[in-house]
């Protein structure tokens, strides 16, 4: 039997999985790989990962009216067991105030002021998001880094990778073998079930089809050299990586309208095209979601990966396709920084503070 929990919950207990899995991976690195230079993230592993640590400190302290401290970028060397060990109290604190707030729905406007100095007024609700999503950026940064020194998982961090490992859903046997033979953790014990949050959701998906055309745009009119220059990072290319986002939406739309299909292969399109085809599956799942009752969010999907056929609850398959762009989001910034183009805001609060007032 699974135990329900809110999105909000769900969501952070799977950042705190994937951070734990990141530090599992960092933990046998020396000093000098920790601390190699790189244009990438925060210029070395320690420092991005500092970042994520210091990041969950900061706005936790601005929502409990801590006052303004300045954001600290530099870790100096600071141990990786020390900077797990405060993530672990700061996720303590963090669902200690997710509980006390529960009540509200989280909508407490929240009065800080940024790095900067800048003064905002916030619903905590969407400062949650962000946090929960600015984890998922960065991670796909550090396990770049990673990569680089020949630590890498299986798949990768998904959403639903977690939800493999903490399942509100029962695989079949030939399932759960096949997907531990590729080296995934699958637990066959329930663990939670998050409930379905329409307006959440909603806004979940309203920000990520903005970040999608904030990154799209910085594209649109560059040369094929451009586009298809190599790296060693997301699909390979900004091109491939685009696709592969596109792909995402397209093999999500199948599951839910019961055609699980093997994920589409690559295929080249120009930067027109897909754009138009995303515009396209986004009308489509932006009407599914906007027909979803929280009856129909618990219902599951199968989608396949190989020849293995994975069940996923149809809410559970939409946070993963928010969560999955913003990861590969990060990878296509860092290639437009690499390329010279211009580096779009792709961050939930930028989304949020540009939208009128009646919409947010």
């Amino acid at each position: 039997m699974t135990n329900s929990i809110s999105i909000i919950e769900d969501l952070f207990r799977y950042n705190d999985w994937a951070n734990a899995r990141i530090f599992d991976l960092a933990r046998e690195l020396t000093n000098a790989q920790l601390d190699a230079p790189r244009e990438l993230g925060f210029g070395s592993l320690r420092n991005t990962i500092f970042h994520l640590l210091t990041a969950e400190e900061i706005w936790l302290e601005r929502w409990q009216l801590v006052p303004w401290r300045p954001f600290p970028t530099d870790s100096q060397g600071m141990a990786l067991e020390d900077m797990e060990a405060l993530l672990r109290q700061v996720a303590q604190a963090r669902q200690q105030l997710i509980n006390e707030e529960r009540k509200t729905l989280w909508k407490r406007e929240v009065a800080f002021k940024d790095s900067r100095g800048n003064e905002y007024r916030e619903p905590l609700i969407m400062l949650l998001i962000h946090v929960a999503n600015h984890g998922i950026y960065h991670r796909a940064q550090a396990l770049s880094y990673l990569k680089s020194h020949g630590r890498t998982v299986p798949v990768g961090l998904d959403y639903l990778l977690y939800k493999l490992a903490r399942p509100s859903l029962e695989q079949t046997p030939d399932t759960v073998a096949g997907l531990r033979a590729l080296g995934l953790e699958v637990a066959t014990k329930a663990g939670w079930q998050a409930t379905w949050d329409g307006w959440l959701m909603e806004r979940y998906f309203a920000y990520h089809d903005w970040a999608n055309d904030q990154v799209l745009s910085a594209m649109l009119d560059q040369n094929d050299a451009v586009l298809d220059r190599p790296f060693d990072m997301g699909l390979g290319s900004l091109r491939q990586t685009v696709v592969h986002l596109v792909n995402a939406e397209s093999w999500w739309w199948e599951n839910w309208e019961n055609r699980p299909q093997s994920f589409p292969a690559y295929a080249a399109h120009d930067l027109a095209s897909l754009q138009q085809r995303l515009q396209e599956l986004r009308q489509q799942r932006n009407e599914f979601l906007g027909n979803l009752n929280p009856d129909q969010s618990q219902e599951a999907c199968v989608a396949k990966f190989g020849e293995l056929d994975v069940r996923v609850r149809i809410e559970e398959s939409l946070l993963q396709l928010c969560c999955h762009g913003t990861h590969h989001r990060a990878q296509l910034v860092n290639m437009l920084r690499h390329s010279g183009l211009k580096i779009p805001a792709v961050d939930v609060v930028d989304w949020w503070r540009g939208l009128p007032t009646d919409a947010a």
